[in-house]
């Protein structure tokens, strides 16, 4: 028999299947804890709140906004950039996995442990954009007016250390969700095993085994993208490739790192290079750098999308309406912005045409430049591919269609929303 799992000390968790009989059923058992008990969860919010106030005030005292940040005093920045980050993401998580209100959400919306780190890292993204396109703003007006190439602010480097957090961060917090995602894959494929083939027991994500009318479908996880692997040892990933399983389930760090090699040069680039080297080893230029702190203007909205299609409301108002000012903010503030900034640098330095502006530019310049900007064709390009799927859809009724329909109304088994694998 299996023992249940004890409840751990200050957690503000309400709910807990109550035997193994019960495992597979929609509604658990609700049981309240002391008030005390259930603050706990709120220790985490408590944590964020704090370290976003102490990263504030040791900027207070700063005379003027030209004067740079010390090395120290970015340090202290960065490490308070850490507990921020990961302390929301805690509470976060906490929120949706342990109150009621998060148990309530996520019944209502079918959402498996792998969803809920999802939606919360795409929160936590979401607020980081917006404190780095209120700074870009800040810096942009006070320093574009006094000299496009020259001027300096504060408020630049501080953020640069801060934000240095969140890069080094979010490559573990993707990590994480990605594990999740196998572990609960791999789990519903256990599932649907137990109940046999012939079934048609549900998957993930609209996703099933057995028959589907008159014809048998292999044995897979499935993922939102409709892959399905191509041996018994692969399993598709949530962004449709299908990948290689260890023996024992486990995924290693180094091997995520080298399967998503764009998204990792992209985060360690910015993080490092990108926001430490261009603020504060350099100085100066904070004009130019506050347009690439504005570019985080389009994220809020690509992490709507993803929190809508975890969700399973592709179908809706919103989500279409959300990924029509995707696509226009990202078009804005990704691809033309460069172009922008540019053309504002050759009429800063009178040079006879944008494209002799860039050919005086140091080469390391240049490279850093395409790192930055290359990435952003190629997801804009993604975008489109997905937006015309949405307004362009193909007029052949899909073979599983009905099976779809079936599936959408079956709730997910309680082991996996309740993160049990």
């Amino acid at each position: 028999m299996q023992q249940r799992r004890p409840q751990a000390s200050g957690a503000c968790q309400e709910e807990q299947p109550q035997d193994e009989t019960k495992k597979h059923s929609v509604k658990t058992p609700t049981m309240p804890l002391p008030p005390a008990q259930r603050r706990g969860c709120y220790f985490s919010l408590a944590f964020s709140i704090g370290s976003m106030g102490l990263a504030c005030g040791s900027l207070w005292q700063i005379p003027n906004s030209s004067d740079r940040i010390s090395l120290q005093r970015g340090l202290v920045l960065t490490s308070l950039g850490f507990i921020y980050f990961v302390s929301l993401t805690d509470f976060c998580n906490k929120y949706l996995l342990e109150t009621s209100h998060g148990q309530r959400f996520r019944r209502k919306y079918r959402l498996m442990m792998s969803d809920v780190l999802e939606i919360t890292n795409k929160i936590v993204s979401a607020i980081q954009a917006s404190f780095s396109f209120l700074v870009g703003l800040i810096v942009c007006k006070s320093t574009c007016t006094k000299s496009f190439v020259y001027a300096s602010h504060f408020l630049m480097e501080a953020y640069g250390w801060f934000g240095t957090a969140y890069f080094m961060y979010d490559i573990w917090s993707m990590y994480k969700v990605h594990t999740q995602k196998i572990a609960d894959k791999l789990h519903l494929l256990r599932i649907t095993k137990g109940q046999g083939a012939g079934a048609g027991a549900p998957t993930s994500n609209g996703h099933a085994n057995g028959k589907v009318n008159g014809q048998s479908r292999p044995t897979s996880g499935g993922n939102n993208n409709g892959s399905t692997p191509g041996t018994p040892h692969e399993i598709c990933d949530y962004d449709g490739a299908c990948v290689q399983i260890p023996k024992d389930g486990r995924w290693d760090f180094l091997k995520y790192v080298l399967t998503h090699p764009v998204m990792m040069i992209h985060h360690v680039f910015i993080g490092t290079f990108g926001l430490l080297v261009v603020t504060y080893i350099r100085g100066g230029g904070h004009c130019i750098y506050s347009y690439m702190f504005m570019m985080e203007f389009s994220t809020p909205f690509v992490s709507l999308r993803s929190i809508l299609s975890t969700m399973r409301l592709k179908d809706s108002r919103v989500y279409i309406a959300n990924g029509l000012l995707m696509l226009a903010t990202f078009f804005v503030c990704r691809v033309c912005m460069w172009p922008y900034v540019m053309w504002r640098y050759s009429l800063a330095i009178e040079a006879a045409s944008m494209w002799a502006a860039m050919c005086g530019l140091p080469r390391g310049c240049l490279v850093s430049i395409a790192i930055l900007f290359l990435p952003q064709l190629y997801w804009f390009y993604l975008m489109v591919l997905g937006a015309l799927k949405v307004f362009l859809p193909q007029k052949r009724k899909p073979p599983n269609a009905d099976l779809q329909a079936t599936i959408a109304a079956t709730p997910i088994p309680t082991a996996l929303v309740n993160g049990k694998n």
